[in-house]
């Protein structure tokens, strides 16, 4: 074959192949764009309930009431959540883990996502997707009302045993701020909050909310030291990363509840729980 004729060949065979390799590129993107759109909100609305990991331990977050009822703050928050997505605030089922399994009850696909006084940290971020914030937070100190510990300081003392749960952050604000003591650490908030009742521990940490509804309810046994432990924070639902649909959806729902549309169901709730009101509305949060 002379050159001439096969460069004419291969000329037509560069034009023929050109629209199958448009077509082929238009193919796998629009594979890809299906798998990308596999989401668990599919899961959930095709199962019309949604799976929570909540606590059971932490009043007012989550905790079980002398009627023998499972509610709280976070609780009823979820099942707002539930009544946006699913028209219902009862299509949802809890699921009860310690602190340290909160997490890997989300990233196993056991749940939906978890709502358990999880404050954000950066280093959680790295395996854990977390919405924007529902509620601020801190952690506070509770310890009994005759305690010689007057302030955050005075907890740094070989004298002082920190009770708190087992979580990671926890356990390094123990560190941090108990330094010359001997922290203690539990699988509850409840069993940590018990060492403090029996005097087998000098002090007590927890969110800031839970810390408070401890020290109001206790008939004046204990008291709050003023001060945080660390800085003030959030407080935001955690799920497995990697699912923008189920994501964006409930940081929406958040939002909505938080700063938006439906600002006055929150308002509602928080009162009831708090006995105070919440933030008011923020565009930038």
């Amino acid at each position: 074959m002379e050159f001439s004729t096969l460069a004419r060949s291969m000329s037509r065979l560069r034009r023929a192949w050109k629209p199958l390799s448009l077509a082929a590129f238009c193919l796998a993107v629009a594979n890809g764009n299906v798998q990308a759109e596999t989401s668990r909100l599919d899961d959930v609305l095709k199962r019309d309930k949604l799976i929570v990991v909540g606590s059971s331990t932490t009043p007012p977050a989550g905790f079980v009431n002398e009627k023998g009822e499972h509610t709280g703050f976070e609780i009823e928050f979820a099942r707002l959540i539930a009544k946006y997505l699913l028209g219902s605030p009862d299509k949802i089922e809890f699921i009860i883990t310690s602190a340290d399994g909160r997490f890997p009850a989300v990233l196993s696909g056991k749940a939906d996502f978890g709502i358990s006084t999880a404050t954000i940290y950066p280093d959680r971020a790295v395996r854990l997707a977390f919405t924007r914030p529902y509620m601020d937070a801190g952690t506070a100190v509770v310890v009994p009302e005759e305690s010689p510990i007057k302030e955050i300081a005075d907890l740094n003392s070989p004298d002082v045993n920190l009770a708190s749960s087992n979580s990671a952050a926890a356990v390094d604000r123990a560190k941090r701020f108990n330094a010359k003591g001997n922290p203690l650490f539990f699988d509850t908030d409840a069993a940590a909050f018990l060492a403090l009742e029996t005097g087998r521990a000098q002090a007590y940490q927890a969110d800031i909310a839970v810390a408070k509804w401890r020290a109001a309810n206790s008939k004046k046994k204990f008291r709050l030291l003023p001060g945080l432990l660390g800085n003030r924070n959030g407080n935001a639902i955690y799920m497995k990363p990697g699912d923008f649909r189920m994501w964006l959806t409930l940081d929406t729902i958040v939002q909505e509840l938080v700063t938006g549309s439906k600002y006055d169901e929150y308002r509602e709730l928080y009162r009831k729980w708090f006995d105070s009101d919440p933030p008011p509305q923020r565009f930038y949060n």
